[in-house]
């Protein structure tokens, strides 16, 4: 009699495995390095753009692209490319609560230019770029908007050193990236930088660059049994 519980115990153990792969939850992954943007040429449909808090000192801010690359960068390049870093000076009238923020932007049919977020592919990791830093008691937050439409500031440093830094800031994981709702957003996506003075830190003409801006994403994190099912459109009118 136990011989025969275990004939059949084996037989169902056979056919668990015996399943099709496909038809089982695997956490495939699959990571790649995205760039965003290496500052060397500018993007095909989108531009840098800078906006600045109340009390920012008349003409300023400015925004501007400088030849150059941090050491680590330049041994990975080809030395016949015109490297470039993307520059930004500010200044203001007096200490406080002050900021500004550097953001894609696109012309629209009018030709003015209005905020533009970059979609994010897969699920990602982390976002990464080489910043330098001025030596301030200046605050670097990295802004995402969510699937659900929401634009979070995500901490990346501190600007009190004085040189190039790489810079890598996780994506928590209760950042919506997908949203749930059949209608909504696929990615999560990148809205730009902010940049917070200390109220005491000085104010007088203060710049920071930055280089390489690229993220670590997980490319198979949406692909599932059926997947494909969930862009279908059905058409007007079917079934009546």
């Amino acid at each position: 009699m136990k011989q025969g519980r275990l004939i059949v115990c084996l037989v169902l153990v056979g056919l668990l495995f015996a399943l099709p792969v496909f038809g089982q939850n695997k956490d495939t992954t699959s990571y790649e390095s995205i760039m965003i943007d290496n500052f060397d040429q500018q993007p095909q449909d989108w531009s840098w753009h800078v906006t600045a808090s109340r009390f920012v000192h008349e003409g300023y801010p400015r925004l501007q692209y400088f030849e150059g690359a941090p050491n680590s960068v330049k041994y990975l390049q080809d030395p016949s490319l015109n490297a470039k870093v993307l520059g930004v000076e500010i200044s203001y009238d007096r200490k406080g609560d002050n900021w500004f923020e550097i953001f894609p932007a696109k012309q629209d049919s009018n030709g003015k230019y209005v905020p533009y977020d970059v979609p994010l592919q897969g699920k990602v990791d982390h976002i990464d770029t080489w910043v330098w830093g001025a030596g301030y008691g200046y605050n670097l937050d990295l802004l995402i908007r969510d699937a659900d439409g929401r634009v979070h500031a995500l901490p990346m440093t501190k600007l009190t050193y004085h040189g190039w830094r790489n810079i890598k800031t996780v994506i928590p994981g209760w950042l919506v990236q997908r949203s749930r709702l059949r209608g909504g957003s696929k990615t999560a996506y990148f809205v730009g930088f902010r940049v917070r003075t200390d109220p005491e830190a000085p104010v007088d003409i203060f710049t920071v660059y930055f280089d390489q801006l690229k993220y670590l994403t997980n490319v198979f994190a949406d692909i599932y049994d059926g997947y494909n099912f969930d862009s279908i459109v059905f058409d007007e009118g079917a079934g009546k």
